[in-house]
């Protein structure tokens, strides 16, 4: 297999759906059969029209990613012809053919198995197989230490398989500094580094210590198919240039830097992660996942801590089966292109659960470069062009150094910007002199609202927006599995559309005005599928008219109590929904094939259930004891309510589209767009108090 193959065929995949995306009619979805390949997703792209990107996406398994081939698995060695390797703290004696021990370094120059045991203090196991052949390196019982490089390093072979024997504990590790023959030279850098393939196999326990920078390092492909792997690194734990693969295994990971990382950003060679099994613990200063290309998830149990994303794409992530639980992150999931077909997810972000959007090369702040504008003035909005001189999407902006309109998100009601380009001449992220920080002039909160609409919430026409985020075309397609997200900035974030077909999506969003649960520039098409949104009504957003399935978006007056429940049955008493929100909140979305147009309801707050409840949602069981907060008939697809009854939605308005170009954040982008009202005015029920 072409060496970019398997990297290739992700990452063009995953591309297809912002491809797709774009090209459909406001982000409505179409099914397509037999756009199952890159090449047909590719051609219907390039003819304009929309394809289905959950059967693009999700038909594509690890067999499609990933080339297992039979030296990756463990084989035994004991009956074939191998050479020992017995170390004896300064050296090692050599039994076999093919392995040189001088000066503390063991040269191997030639294709074979070699079983390594004992213990080597201060040298290096080097491999330099100049026939490309494939070396075996068994580790059964060893200890290797280098205080001045790596201590195993591969030179060059065609391929390095390390065996990890069943019921042995092996240990290697590099020291605090490398010595180099010049100051030119940085490589090897890792405790076990390869120039070349590298595969880890076996049922025994292997710990990397990599004291100087990486862990495990492979400029060419990694592949792990089994073996319990402890790696600690100052900086990256499990690094593959085009690909790391993993099969199986047990892994604790911990590092300063990334904890596994694919490295390849040659336009069409990207690399790709891509994960089919094993059971991960992953602790990282920075992502704990990151993948410079693709990356997929289609199996395995995996545990985050990360300082910085938990799972980060820079084109596409999928994820297809297996569990992803991110314990802690800024932003939980993060890329342009974002499928959940199947599997269990859970997020926690300080800043946004899963977010659609470029990455950390984004320019023009965290979401995106340049693109649309802020929210507008009156209904009209402001047109998504930049004015001249500005960066349009597409154009570059260096984030790094802090330019273009802000820096990073922290998630908090004002999104701080590290450098220079602040909206409206403000400094670092400051909001506009006279005006709270990140809200804009004519206010998200403070002074008397307008009839009917929740404190915290824009006027009707939008306020006046800021300066412009990104439109984005990148999209998060949901097509089934399990979604919980806390987040403290946005739920669901979209710099371009979500498409929601299937599976159950719970969302504790944020409490402070200045984000929503859900967010997203473009459109949200929900044809099926389970959707509860609850958080705070600012920027609240609901599913668009382009959906089949219906959604109640609840407003209230003030905040609600976190666990105070949220009750929703029809005039006949069946339940529709009983929810316990994680957060205080003052706004809950919610969609559900249970719901129907021009059906009555009745909705409650508080009370208890003896329902069986799983992330705060309930099912079966009896509700009781709650207060009447409205009862309303669901005459459009999409119905807005407060206590007063049905209202007139306000998706998206001007003002929270000016609050994302405040925060440097593309998505407020959408904000001149959605700065028109969408529904009609409605007939409003009364509230009648009342207990159920």
């Amino acid at each position: 297999m072409n060496h970019s193959h398997t990297a290739k065929k992700l990452s063009a995949l995953l591309l297809c759906a912002v491809l797709l995306s774009a090209c459909s009619d406001n982000g409505t979805p179409t099914t397509d059969a037999n756009s199952g390949t890159a090449n047909a997703a590719a051609e219907t792209a390039q003819s304009g029209t929309a394809a289905s990107t959950p059967v693009t996406l999700a038909s594509l398994n690890l067999a499609e990613v990933v080339e297992y081939k039979d030296n990756d698995a463990y084989a035994d060695w004991t009956t074939g012809e191998s050479t020992k390797i017995q170390l004896n703290g300064s050296g090692a004696v050599i039994g076999g053919s093919g392995a040189a021990a001088k000066d503390g370094t063991i040269a191997i120059t030639a294709a074979g198995t070699y079983v390594v045991s004992g213990t080597l203090d201060n040298g290096q196991i080097a491999v330099d197989v100049k026939d490309k052949g494939t070396v075996r390196l068994v580790l059964n019982g060893a200890e290797i230490h280098s205080s001045t490089t790596s201590a195993i390093y591969v030179a060059e072979a065609g391929k390095l398989v390390l065996s990890l024997q069943e019921g042995t504990e092996n240990a290697v590790s590099d020291g605090t500094e490398y010595v180099y023959p010049d100051t030119s030279t940085d490589e090897p850098n890792a405790a076990i580094f390869s120039k070349d393939d590298l595969t880890v196999n076996g049922s025994g326990k292997l710990v990397v210590q990599g004291n100087y920078n990486n862990g495990i390092a492979s400029k060419d492909k990694l592949k792990i198919t089994g073996g319990q792997l402890e790696v600690h690194a100052v900086d990256d734990a499990v690094m593959g240039r085009d690909l790391v693969a993993v099969q199986a295994g047990e892994f604790k990971i911990e590092a300063g830097g990334h904890g596994i990382k694919s490295t390849n950003d040659a336009e069409g060679e990207e690399g790709v992660i891509a994960i089919g099994g094993g059971d991960f613990n992953i602790t990282s200063g920075e992502d704990a996942l990151h993948s410079s290309g693709g990356l997929l998830i289609s199996g395995g149990n995996v545990q985050i801590n990360a300082g910085d994303d938990g799972v980060h794409a820079e084109i596409g992530l999928a994820i297809t089966g297996g569990t992803v639980n991110v314990a802690e992150s800024n932003e939980g999931l993060e890329a342009p292109s974002i499928l959940i077909a199947d599997g269990t997810i859970s997020v926690v972000g300080s800043d946004d659960g899963v977010n659609a959007a470029s990455g950390s090369s984004e320019t023009a702040g965290e979401d995106g470069p340049g693109g649309g504008g802020g929210g507008g003035f009156g209904s009209g909005g402001f047109d998504g062009n930049l004015p001249d001189g500005m960066a349009q999407d597409g154009d570059t902006a260096d984030a790094s150094k802090g330019s273009a309109f802000g820096g990073k998100s922290t998630g908090s009601a004002l999104n701080d910007a590290s450098g220079s380009g602040a909206a409206d001449g403000a400094d670092n992220g400051a909001a506009p002199d006279g005006t709270d920080a990140g809200i804009p002039p004519g206010g998200f909160e403070g002074g008397t609202p307008p009839d009917g609409e929740p404190p915290g919430a824009p006027p009707e026409g939008g306020a006046p927006g800021g300066m412009p985020g990104s439109g984005g075309s990148s999209m998060l397609t949901i097509a089934g599995g399990t979604l919980t997200v806390n987040a403290q900035g946005d739920g669901l974030d979209a710099n371009g559309s979500i498409s929601m077909s299937g599976g159950t999506v719970i969302v504790n969003g944020p409490t402070m005005n200045g984000n929503g649960a859900l967010d997203y520039d473009g459109s949200f098409v929900m044809t099926g599928g389970i959707l509860v949104a609850a958080g705070s009504s600012g920027m609240v957003q609901a599913t668009s008219d382009q959906s089949t399935q219906s959604g109640i978006l609840m407003t209230y007056s003030k905040a609600q109590q976190a666990g105070k429940l949220v009750h929703l049955q029809d005039s006949a008493g069946s339940d529709m929904l009983t929810f316990a929100p994680l957060k205080d909140y003052q706004a809950v979305f919610v969609s559900s094939p249970k719901l129907k147009t021009n059906a009555s309801y009745l909705l409650y707050s508080g009370g208890k259930s003896s329902g069986t409840a799983a992330n705060g949602l309930y099912e079966g069981g009896v509700y009781e004891g709650g207060t009447k907060v409205v009862a309303f008939k669901a005459a459009a697809l999409v119905t807005w309510v407060n206590e007063s009854g049905v209202t007139e939605a306000r998706s998206g308005t001007g003002g929270p589209g000016g609050g994302g170009g405040f925060g440097g954040r593309g998505g407020g982008g959408g904000g001149g767009v959605r700065g028109q009202r969408q529904g009609g005015s409605g007939t409003t029920t009364p509230t009648d108090g009342g207990t159920s």
